[in-house]
């Protein structure tokens, strides 16, 4: 395949992750994307770009991944970033509760910026499942539920499921952009369901990998 052909076989994707600072939606990105992981990496200044492309079913997917800062002073210019995200994915670290209960929060001021016209998937992720889980499940599938998400827990640090759940949020893109390119209609909204690990491997497997 010529540079031309390979140009136009590629689809960008724009994935923005949202939480409180500290949670590690940066270490997150930097270990997808460099296999890097840095225990004493600084939160992100406001807004960050990193970019790696998967192939599904000869299709190149380039996700655009766009970090946002947590704190406070930076939520404004994520903001900015909301109508133009295709996928979501809300980050919080599973052995603070805080974080936890501050998803809600973030859920919710996505929702009252985003126009709807560019989402397709929202994600719940909770990260640094290497370490002991101080967030009851109950209510992370509580949260699932109400809002629609669907659930990974993922560790940065030892890379469990980093790989396997972009591989399964690409599958999914794929999917949609099928759907839409034959029915030229967009896809329909996700009912809220948690993801075990066994049922991402089994979808994983039922396709192609990068």
């Amino acid at each position: 395949m010529d540079e031309n052909s390979s140009e136009k076989n590629e689809v960008e994707f724009k994935i923005i992750t949202l939480g409180n600072a500290g949670v590690g939606k940066t270490s997150i990105i930097q270990r997808f994307v460099c296999d890097d992981f840095d225990l004493n990496r600084i939160s992100t200044m406001g807004v960050s770009f990193s970019f790696r492309v998967l192939k599904v079913n000869k299709r190149n997917l380039k996700l655009k991944l766009i970090d946002t800062g947590g704190q406070e002073k930076y939520r404004s210019l994520a903001v900015n970033y909301f109508k133009h995200a295709d996928v979501v994915l809300f980050v919080f670290d599973l052995n603070v509760e805080k974080s936890f209960d501050a998803i809600q929060y973030w859920i919710d001021l996505f929702n009252e910026n985003d126009d709807g016209k560019n989402i397709k998937a929202k994600y719940l992720i909770g990260n640094k499942c290497d370490l002991e889980q101080n967030v009851d499940q109950d209510l992370i599938d509580q949260l699932v539920n109400k809002n629609g998400l669907l659930y990974m827990s993922t560790s940065a640090k030892t890379k469990n499921q980093i790989d396997e759940m972009f591989q399964y949020i690409a599958d999914e893109l794929y999917e949609y952009l099928e759907k839409n390119e034959k029915k030229n209609s967009r896809g329909n909204s996700q009912k809220g369901k948690v993801l075990s690990k066994t049922e991402i491997k089994k979808q994983k497997g039922k396709k192609n990998c990068c």
